[in-house]
């Protein structure tokens, strides 16, 4: 009769000690995960204080690694759709193709023909703290391979991004703008990259509010 007591004392049998450690390293490992988690989104923070450093060597316009990103993720959307491909694994691509930045800095072209990065070790690091890392660091080295036709549309991506960010330039008259956006158009692979980037370089960046511009001007003529 005493051992009954004693439960209601406090005690616990030993099946509900080894259930509570149990409980106790369940949420162990889930703190520790969710802390990966947490470093995870804050390593990808720093990628908005990243800056493009081209633009440095350019003497024209500021742009951090999350703007360009974001660029990138837009139009690997559009060319995705037009050649019906995994649109979540293109969008997947398009959203870290340059996330391993925080680790390597952003190597412009002039810098590739002196420094050598580590892009395997980096992407292993960057991506070590997610639950699932197998899903992404094998889409980062497809990426890198540049074979697929994903990949192949995220590289496309990235590089008319680029060239959205020189026409604008060149509408405000750098001239050295111009230059590079031609030397930019011979990295394109897919036809219909190319095709958007003429249609780019002939529309005024400005052209997508006209009709609501024209309204406002109308309005503001009748007051």
């Amino acid at each position: 009769m005493e051992v009954p007591c004693l439960r209601r004392q406090g005690f616990l049998s030993g099946t509900q000690m080894k259930n509570q450690k149990s409980i106790r390293q369940l949420a162990d490992k889930n703190n520790k995960s969710n802390n990966k988690l947490v470093n995870f989104i804050f390593e990808a923070t720093t990628l908005k204080r990243l800056q493009r450093t081209g633009w440095q060597i350019l003497g024209a316009n500021k742009e951090s690694v999350a703007e360009h990103s974001f660029m990138v993720a837009v139009i690997t959307y559009v060319l995705a759709k037009e050649l019906h491909v995994d649109l979540e694994k293109a969008l997947l691509m398009a959203l870290v193709h340059d996330f391993i930045e925080t680790r390597t800095g952003d190597v412009y072209k002039l810098a590739d023909l002196y420094v050598k990065v580590d892009t395997k070790s980096a992407i292993e690091d960057a991506f070590a703290k997610l639950e699932h890392p197998k899903k992404i660091i094998p889409l980062m080295i497809e990426y890198e391979k540049r074979k697929t036709l994903e990949a192949i549309i995220v590289h496309d991506a990235d590089v008319l991004a680029l060239c959205v960010e020189l026409k604008q330039l060149t509408e405000r008259g750098n001239k050295d703008a111009v230059e590079w956006l031609e030397a930019n158009m011979g990295r394109l692979k897919l036809s219909q990259s190319r095709k958007l980037l003429q249609e780019v370089k002939k529309t005024n960046s400005q052209n997508w509010w006209a009709k609501e511009r024209d309204t406002l001007h109308k309005k503001m003529n009748q007051v």
